[in-house]
């Protein structure tokens, strides 16, 4: 594919005067765009594979990295249906399948995938800060099938949509796909309600006074979308064959996917570049942040052992939280039926070695741990769900299960 100015693409231009189009012709402009904008995402890629193998380090965890890099990926889908769209390179052969491209690539696995995605992360936090749970179970089932609903009846809509010609229909006098005005506004619509509903959801998590607050970032983000929706919409009804010049396009695809980085990394630059330069430093000063802020249960993060469930009491006269935490193994939890062996209290030591627990006697002294039913949990952790990461022990019917495990505890301190 050349981008020199060919006899082609001479004859081009010409049958686009002759249609009173005025026609700039795809040069080193276009090519510069595209060889700019695939070096970013192939340094993107690169930091890509960096996060997923560090998917498990807490802070880039928090951070949802699989959500995080479905959002980057849809961002390159949306700059290849850009090139096609915006004519950065000639529209001819495969290419010039306008709907594939257009509709599939640009907006569907594109566009609106990068926002409907950001919306849920967004919602997703909303459970955290103000719903004070995990993002799981009927939360996640709920955002995804209303953000899969609307791309289906935004398919069905570009298929079914009246009019003489499809709603993006290819231009061979000018080599170039272009979209119907009403669909357009479709397209432009069904963004705008998108990120109008992630301003929403962005607004109310505005006076959340945690250090995990990311109201900022997407206050930010929402500023910047909706400056390039708004541009993108004059561009699109004032200029609406856009593509012909070159300034306009290329200013409109360097704004969208450079504006869309930015976004990116300024969500997740600093939780990386700590996992690569200061992870264990940064990893004590998160889980400090996390257990002031009380956001354990909700991150699902023990401060010490992964296989165990963190605890937070409360003392009965003072009402104040405990700094120190109580750890049991996940297997004593009251709403395990079964004991797993390999999450109890020791790896190391095999079930022959564990004493019988019929062997103590009531009148003989035990270093069986005991819970001390005086004192009572927080009421926030009261209501716990199957599966959780935190678990609470309210009552004495806990008694009969727990006496069963040989737990001692530790030497006190002289």
């Amino acid at each position: 594919m050349s981008f020199a100015f060919t006899p082609e693409e001479q004859t081009r231009v010409t049958l686009a005067q002759l249609g009173g189009i005025k026609l700039d012709p795809i040069g080193y402009a276009d090519l510069s765009v595209i060889v700019v904008l695939s070096c970013l995402y192939f340094f993107n890629f690169v930091a890509l594979g960096f996060l997923i193998w560090n998917r498990n380090y807490p802070p880039l965890k928090s951070k949802y990295p699989f959500l995080m890099a479905t959002i980057m990926v849809a961002m390159f889908i949306y700059f290849l249906g850009d090139i096609v769209l915006k004519s950065h390179v000639h529209v001819r052969g495969i290419l010039s399948n306008c709907m594939a491209f257009c509709v599939w690539m640009r907006i569907v696995f594109g566009a609106y995938t990068v926002s409907a995605l950001t919306t849920i992360r967004s919602y997703a936090l909303f459970c955290i800060f103000l719903c004070n749970r995990a993002y799981r179970g009927k939360f996640v089932y709920y955002s995804w099938c209303i953000a899969v609903i609307l791309a289906v009846v935004f398919i069905i809509v570009a298929y079914t949509m009246p009019g003489s010609e499809p709603p993006v229909h290819y231009v061979s006098l000018i080599e170039m796909c272009s979209m119907s005005y009403p669909f357009r506004a479709v397209v432009q619509g069904l963004l705008w309600l998108v990120w109008i509903i992630n301003a929403v959801i962005n607004f109310k998590l505005r006076h959340i006074n945690s250090s995990f607050n990311e109201s900022l970032e997407m206050l930010v983000a929402c500023i910047c979308v909706f400056t390039l929706l708004a541009f993108n919409t004059i561009i699109l009804y004032v200029f609406p064959l856009y593509p012909t010049r070159t300034s306009l396009r290329v200013t409109e695809t360097l704004c969208s996917h450079l504006i869309a980085n930015f976004l990116w990394w300024f969500i997740m630059f600093k939780s990386m570049y700590n996992c690569a330069f200061r992870r264990q430093k940064y990893l004590g000063e998160w889980k400090d942040k996390l257990f002031k802020d009380g956001l354990q249960k909700q991150y699902q993060i023990s401060r010490t052992n992964p296989f165990s469930v963190t605890m937070m009491s409360v003392d009965s006269q003072s009402n104040e939280k405990h700094n120190q935490l109580v750890m049991l193994p996940r297997g004593m939890v009251t709403d395990h039926d079964i004991f797993d062996a390999r999450t109890s209290y020791s790896n190391h030591r095999s079930s022959q070695d564990l004493p019988n627990p019929h062997e103590f006697s009531p009148q003989e002294p035990s270093n069986l741990w005991r819970p001390d039913i005086k004192r009572t949990l927080n009421p926030e952790c009261q209501q716990t769900t199957n599966g959780s990461s935190s678990s609470t022990i309210n009552d004495s019917s806990a008694m009969p299960q727990l006496a069963q495990y040989n737990f001692p505890l530790p030497p006190k301190s002289t």
